[in-house]
């Protein structure tokens, strides 16, 4: 009995140990050409925004150039907006534009290297894309916004302004393919609200800090909300690992019983 289970045991270590390697595999070999092809642009964004890191612009050049060529061409695997279309179309056509120009400083092509690559990635990644890893980073500036608007201190507060929406900008392409289009609005209108305000000349205190408060909710759920979801429709998929592994554990689960039942019957029947 003992020595069964032993076995069992190491069967379902086996099993869980490559349950993840075989779910990797079922998913390249079931993989769609379209989203091969994706894979092969989100692979080519990845190198520009490394080529731009390094200051190697000839090699960002000849990146951006490949995108620029393939993308309009590329079938998508999800349907998208034909606005957020529009956005990663020109998203790659201004960072083409930005790496030619010599007249542009390296933080401006890097802001566009980021832009591109987000944004392929979002239309690639449904689970765990990486405009989300900008969180804390992106909800710091809002605290700090919030803080500045308290005190009033206009000078700091546009500063951090304009640095906080030059970070939405760069992700706004990629938040736009998997946030629905009223969320993206009402995220877009409080950005405009803030804006409009900082331009004039007596500046309403009140609306801004209301304006960062609805703010701060809609990107709290933006962030966070949907990569709840997200985990949650991914373990529910019957390609999951999770379901995967379960399934392996609960197999072996089950013929231990058996044998434990087995056992059980005999000894009972013997005495």
């Amino acid at each position: 009995m003992r020595k069964n289970i032993r076995y069992l045991s190491v069967f379902l270590l086996i099993g869980i140990f490559f349950s993840w390697p075989i779910h990797s595999l079922y998913m390249r070999l079931d993989q769609p050409r379209e989203e091969k092809q994706l894979a092969d642009l989100d692979q080519i964004a990845q190198e520009l925004l490394t080529n731009v890191k390094k200051g190697d612009l000839e090699g960002a050049r000849e990146r951006i150039e490949r995108l620029a060529v393939r993308f309009p061409n590329q079938h998508l695997p999800i349907p998208i907006r034909i606005e957020t279309l529009n956005a990663v179309t020109q998203s790659i056509l201004a960072a083409k534009q930005s790496i030619q120009s010599p007249s542009v400083n390296e933080e401006q092509i890097l802001w566009h290297a980021t832009r591109v690559r987000v944004a392929i990635d979002a239309l690639r990644e449904n689970h765990q894309p990486m405009w989300r890893s900008y969180y804390p980073s992106f909800m710091t500036q809002v605290q700090n916004l919030q803080l500045s608007a308290v005190e009033r201190d206009f000078e700091t507060f546009r500063v951090q302004f304009e640095e906080n929406q030059r970070l939405f900008l760069a992700l706004k392409p990629a938040m736009s393919i998997q946030l629905d289009e009223a969320k993206m609005q009402t995220i877009s209108s409080a950005y405009e609200q803030i804006l409009k305000e900082m331009r004039k000349g007596e500046k309403d205190w009140q609306i801004v800090r209301e304006t960062l408060r609805v703010l701060n909710s809609e990107l709290q759920d933006a962030f966070v909300g949907g990569e709840k979801s997200a985990f949650t429709r991914l373990m529910m998929r019957p390609d999951s690992p999770l379901v995967i592994t379960t399934s392996i554990s609960v197999a072996v689960i089950i013929a231990l019983a058996y044998v434990a039942y087995r056992k059980y019957d005999a000894e009972f029947h013997s005495t």
